[in-house]
């Protein structure tokens, strides 16, 4: 996939509740589904982003081929930044995302942040399998050896 064109990523959707932040999840994945449509491009794109306690997502985009100004304008409906980072700062940018005391606090999941994660990765070139070659039968009957004991 060569350069993954990696940034950071601050959405401000500001849920009033918890079906504001579920619903936000469906919308957003439509976004970007409707674009690997339409652009091969977006294929190789990949969101993942967690609720912060201040009601903001923040995560990590992979924006492959595409442009960050081509990503803001397909999520223009909501207030974005990107800032751009390197893979070899990736892991502490995570963890400043999912620390405790920066994450949203969800009591009645069991799934700690699942549920407060939206994570679109970016699709793969799918295997292709050779065809088996057909077999050829002779059209002519032979007849079979005799066994000698």
């Amino acid at each position: 996939m060569g350069n993954p064109n990696l940034h950071a990523v601050e959405i401000d959707i500001a849920p009033s509740r918890w079906a504001d932040f579920w619903s936000w999840r469906i919308e957003a994945r439509n976004v970007i589904d409707y674009r690997r449509r339409t652009s091969r491009w977006w294929r190789h794109c990949g969101l993942i982003v967690w609720l912060g306690a201040d009601q903001k997502l923040r995560g990590v985009v992979f924006l492959g081929a595409v442009a960050p100004v081509d990503f803001l304008a397909a999520f223009s409906r909501w207030p974005m930044t990107l800032r751009p980072i390197s893979p070899a700062v990736l892991r502490e940018a995570i963890h400043g995302f999912v620390k405790p005391g920066m994450i949203a606090a969800m009591p009645t999941s069991k799934a700690r942040y699942q549920s407060l994660k939206l994570a679109i990765w970016p699709r793969r070139n799918a295997i292709k399998t050779r065809s088996p070659v057909p077999v050829q039968i002779p059209q002519v009957y032979i007849e079979p050896m005799p066994v000698l004991i």
